[in-house]
């Protein structure tokens, strides 16, 4: 099994909808200090960052590469969240991958706002929080 540090190097397939990891793989993340590993398996798939169709023409395609890392991350992150609290981190999460990848600053707020609001308002409504 390799061991994945960036979203460079994912060994990914896309059906133009999801992207497929095509062998199992761990993935590490420094989070301050806090090393955070991951393994997953060949099968594992992701939707990338969840853009509207209407709004593609600003922010590109969900599966685009920039946002694999940020939205790999996010998804195992929004996953595993057992309370608003573990949400909210996993969006931070996500802000912070997604500057390391080099998307600008306002396409990243926006990005980040987009989940923060479907975090607070959506995904904590439906746990009944």
């Amino acid at each position: 099994m390799s061991t994945i540090t960036s979203g460079e190097n994912l060994p990914v397939c896309s059906d133009g909808q999801r992207l497929t990891l095509l062998q199992p793989i761990a993935i590490t993340l420094w989070w301050g200090k806090t090393y955070i590993l991951r393994c997953l398996d060949a099968d594992f798939s992701w939707d990338g960052a969840s853009i509207p169709w209407w709004s593609q023409w600003i922010f590109g395609h969900p599966l685009s590469p920039e946002y694999r890392w940020a939205s790999l991350w996010h998804d195992i992150g929004c996953n595993e969240a057992q309370c608003i609290e573990d949400r909210t981190i996993a969006d931070a999460v996500f802000l912070r991958l997604l500057r390391e990848a080099g998307v600008g600053k306002y396409r990243r707020l926006a990005m980040w706002a987009a989940v923060r609001v479907y975090g607070i308002w959506v995904w904590r409504c439906r746990r009944g929080e």
